[in-house]
């Protein structure tokens, strides 16, 4: 029986391990056929950001492993509004679509779920 997951990306895409690790185990879930959500908040936002090059500091393109996602089955992609606002972004500087949500939303997503991580 699937279980629905939502991970909670919170973390810088670079400068640790923790965006790509985090994105692997989404990979990883979603393979085994569960239910998998992501929330992108605070810095967690510029993992979504184009026009990213890993490749320039030694390590993986996050937006490219994000790219990978919908082949996963991966639908899911959730952002915080109010985090977006605070840094300037908007869904058009983001490699894949996203739903916004307010607190209140962001509330109700994390409510329905069977396992929160992040």
């Amino acid at each position: 029986m699937s279980k629905k997951i939502l991970f909670l990306l919170n973390r810088a895409p670079y400068g640790s391990s923790y965006a790509l690790e985090a994105l692997e185990s989404v990979l990883v879930a979603a393979a085994f056929e569960q239910r998998v959500s992501l929330l992108f908040k605070g810095t967690g936002l510029h993992q979504l950001l184009t026009g990213q090059d890993g490749a320039a500091i030694g390590q993986r393109t996050v937006g490219k492993v994000l790219s990978a996602l919908p082949g996963y089955g991966v639908e899911r992609c959730f952002a915080c509004r109010p985090s977006a606002e605070r840094l300037g972004l908007a869904e058009r500087d983001f490699c894949l679509p996203v739903k916004w949500l307010d607190y209140e939303g962001q509330r109700r997503l994390i409510d329905d779920q069977d396992i929160v991580t992040g």
